[in-house]
């Protein structure tokens, strides 16, 4: 993995090639390093997020949504929710930003390697961990089968929903389950009810899986409940927490959680946890 060595603000270049919207308040972007060196060089490990920075108004910590086979670009889902990022959604292709990093200690997947994968996404939360499930398909040999349950509100709000339905056919062919479900919506056609209620229809092998979840922290206890229920083992189930985190370095303690004699940097630590590490540190979700 490259890292850039020495100062730790130093950085990048990249140019914008693409925005896409994926609902009404956030979009894709495509970015591209302008440096080749670095194109050639720089790579991630899923669940891993970089600093995004505009000159004149900040940076934002934002998870890394794209595959790190492709080398060169690398893919952001941004929700509007600030002054940056309510300036990042002007953007335009063309346009230039800087980025740092990547940070962080993304999912082991190296460890996944030979077993299933249950991906578990609520709200927004589907944004790092289809770098997992694109990661898994450039590598489909390495993993056995695969269910993603892609979850929201309403269904105007499931990010990557149209990307996900269109390899649906496909994704059956390859032992990959696609579980797409909301919870307050009366127009949509597909499944109702919350994440954790369809966990029992994945194809996964609760002894042979691994667990990548993410989502609202509010909605950890029950999923993490249904999970050892149908016999999944908590060792086995990880989470990558996305709030919190400013500076992406440790500096600023504005991710701290835990004790005095027992703390954790979401930045730094994480964003990946295992389970034992969420219930076990006070204030980590």
């Amino acid at each position: 993995m490259h890292e850039n060595k020495g100062n730790v603000y130093s950085l990048y270049k990249c140019r914008v090639l693409r925005v896409y919207d994926l609902t009404d308040d956030v979009k894709l972007f495509l970015f591209r390093f302008e440096d080749p060196d670095i194109a050639e060089k720089w790579t991630f490990i899923p669940g891993q997020f970089v600093q995004l920075s505009l000159p004149g108004y900040g940076e934002v910590p934002i998870s890394i949504c794209s595959s790190p086979m492709r080398r060169g670009f690398f893919e952001l889902c941004i929700k509007k929710a600030g002054r940056v990022t309510s300036k990042i959604f002007e953007l335009k292709p063309g346009d230039f930003v800087g980025v740092r990093g990547p940070y962080g200690n993304g999912f082991p997947m190296q460890e996944f390697e030979g077993n299933d994968m249950l991906l578990i996404a609520c709200g927004i939360g589907m944004a790092p961990l289809r770098s997992v499930f694109m990661y898994a398909l450039d590598n489909r040999w390495k993993f056995g089968n695969i269910t993603v349950i892609n979850s929201a509100k309403y269904g105007k709000n499931l990010l990557f929903k149209k990307e996900l339905e269109a390899m649906r056919d496909v994704a059956e062919a390859e032992n990959i389950r696609i579980i797409q479900t909301v919870t307050r919506d009366p127009d949509w056609p597909g499944r109702i009810g919350r994440a954790q209620e369809h966990i029992r229809y994945a194809n996964t092998r609760p002894d042979k899986s691994y667990v990548c979840l993410c989502g609202p922290p509010q909605a950890y206890h029950d999923i993490f409940t249904k999970l050892i229920e149908h016999g999944y083992n908590p060792k086995r189930i990880y989470v990558t927490l996305e709030r919190r985190m400013k500076c992406g370095v440790g500096k600023c303690g504005h991710c701290i959680a835990g004790t005095s004699t027992f703390l954790k940097y979401i930045c730094i630590d994480g964003p990946v946890f295992g389970y034992y590490d969420i219930i076990s540190t006070p204030g980590l979700i």
